[in-house]
């Protein structure tokens, strides 16, 4: 997603929803269990999936519905995007380097992807000497070195077919006042920036083999819903939009096969990559293709949209490569608009069913919503503060990505018994970990942050210790200042600059209780 369209400003503001589609949002299929705990926190993590940062990164490639790596290992791909690059290299104050390296700390953050969207206005600005050179090569080679895989996203949002007569329709119809504020080049067709693009990024990197393509972040219209450009009148149905952004797309995959002939492609679909339901009965030609969807709270529940986003993947690769919310009232008109509790914890249900389904989140940034950050006035700004309040989304997504490496082993089939530490580095197996009668934890803690200022809120989070023989049972929270809590989540603030010692007290199911402590300081 991208602010308003415009890649070159810097506001929160959200994408507002397009006319309504008539979605038929009936289920095919009941959605399966999970096993997550109280709040929706699942406490460890899926097997069977490529581990978080630090692990090797082979040369992937699709068997079937799953993606695999070349031992035959199931790969769940697990991150989210950044801002657009040239977005950063244009307005932000922080450089790319800095936000990847923070992105894959191993230590907060434990993607095993990272999504790297480039837009279309960097190409007419700046062209692609610019945007191979200076915007990808850094960031593909610094996610290599640690050990995350990156996706080079070519971010349009635009007509798939007859560009130029689309917009002048969709102005007419009120989108605009002019075909220079849809927020793409009305005068520079698709087929001719799809042309320039992969034909100068393919070559250059199919050789990277941690590196997947997405082709085309969001093909807008024509669409069932209205008439726009020569097409539009051929597009009665859903099916019919679909089938005409595969006769349309088909040479872009085949021209990207052309220079990278294994490096996965991620195809999105018409309406926004809202239209992934077809890709089963409608496949693309070519090997090692991948299907995406976009979803956000505009999209209703998951027993709203599993027909056209869940049931794909039990028959072709499906990837969420775009999902966020924001509660914020500002965001009530837009498509993102949502809460943790009553939207985020079912999504993430919804998605942890799907075992062969990865996902990127939107958007580790500070202005291009939804973000996981705040930062002073507008946006593009530092320093960046985790946007922690329990409804909002970047804890959580960051929650969600450390409890699946938790659960992972450091070669990515699942075979480790216990958990490494986010690294990949362990690698050696070990029994699961401890039920505190060791000496060791049950349970310790997870803070947002160790420095903070008087009145600013730290969020404490428990990282599960417990081990695979038992499971923790309640968890009680000192912060040290003569406050308590309780629960698997607590936020707090204090009054008083000083030194406190947090302490988490976890009982098992065995009834044994250890208390860990930290030290935070406030100024």
């Amino acid at each position: 997603m991208v602010d308003d369209g415009d890649s070159h400003g810097s506001g929160r503001s959200g994408r507002e929803r397009p006319p309504a589609h008539g979605h038929d949002l009936s289920r095919r299929r009941v959605l399966q269990a999970t096993g997550l705990t109280v709040g929706g926190l699942a406490l460890t993590g899926l097997t069977g999936s490529v581990s978080a940062v630090g692990d090797p990164t082979p040369r992937l490639h699709t068997e079937g519905r799953w993606i695999r790596d070349p031992d035959g290992n199931d790969v769940t791909p697990r991150g989210f995007a950044t801002a657009s690059l040239d977005f950063l290299a244009d307005h932000h104050p922080r450089t790319q380097t800095e936000i990847l390296e923070h992105a894959t700390d191993g230590e907060q953050w434990h993607p095993n992807t990272i999504r790297l969207p480039i837009t279309e206005h960097a190409v007419v600005d700046h062209g692609m000497d610019y945007i191979v050179d200076e915007l990808l090569r850094p960031a593909v080679d610094l996610l290599e070195d640690r050990g995350v895989y990156a996706v080079i996203d070519f971010h349009m949002i635009r007509p798939y077919a007859d560009a130029e007569g689309c917009a002048e329709d969709m102005v007419d119809d009120g989108w605009a006042d002019s075909t220079d504020d849809l927020g793409f080049e009305a005068d520079v067709g698709t087929d001719e920036m799809m042309t320039e693009f992969w034909s100068a990024v393919a070559p250059e990197f199919a050789d990277e083999e941690h590196v997947l393509f997405e082709l085309f972040n969001e093909p807008t219209v024509p669409v069932t819903w209205g008439q726009y450009g020569e097409y539009g009148e051929q597009v009665e149905s859903r099916e019919d939009s679909w089938l005409l952004w595969r006769d349309v797309a088909q040479p872009w995959v085949d021209l990207v096969r052309s220079h990278a002939p294994e490096t996965p492609i991620i195809i999105g679909s018409p309406d926004w990559t809202s239209e992934t339901q077809f890709a089963p009965d409608h496949p693309f030609e070519g090997e090692n293709l991948i299907y995406a969807s976009h979803i956000y709270p505009a999209n209703g529940h998951p027993d709203e949209f599993d027909d056209e986003y869940g049931a794909p993947a039990e028959d072709v690769p499906v990837i969420c490569t775009e999902f966020g919310w924001d509660p914020d009232e500002e965001f009530e008109e837009t498509v993102e608009y949502g809460t943790t509790s009553e939207w985020g914890e079912d999504f993430r249900e919804w998605m942890d069913s799907y075992e062969n389904m990865g996902w990127f989140a939107w958007c580790f940034d500070d202005s291009w919503a939804p973000t996981f950050f705040d930062s002073p006035d507008e946006g593009a700004g530092e320093p960046w503060t985790l946007k922690d309040d329990y409804d909002q989304e970047g804890w959580y997504i960051r929650q969600w990505l450390e409890e699946a490496a938790d659960g992972e082993s450091g070669g990515g089939n699942g075979g480790d018994d216990g958990g490494d530490d986010g690294n990949g580095d362990d690698g050696d197996g070990d029994d699961g970990g401890n039920d505190g009668d060791d000496g060791s934890y049950i349970a310790e803690v997870d803070p947002s942050t160790t420095e903070a200022s008087t009145g600013e809120s730290i969020t404490f989070e428990p990282e599960d210790t417990s081990g695979d023989d038992n499971w923790i049972d309640s968890l009680e929270w000192d912060f040290g200042d003569g406050t308590t809590a309780s629960g698997w989540w607590a936020q707090h603030a204090y009054d008083t600059a000083g030194s406190y010692t947090v302490g988490l007290t976890a009982t098992n199911n065995e009834g044994t209780a250890t208390t860990h402590e930290i030290t935070v300081t406030i100024s």
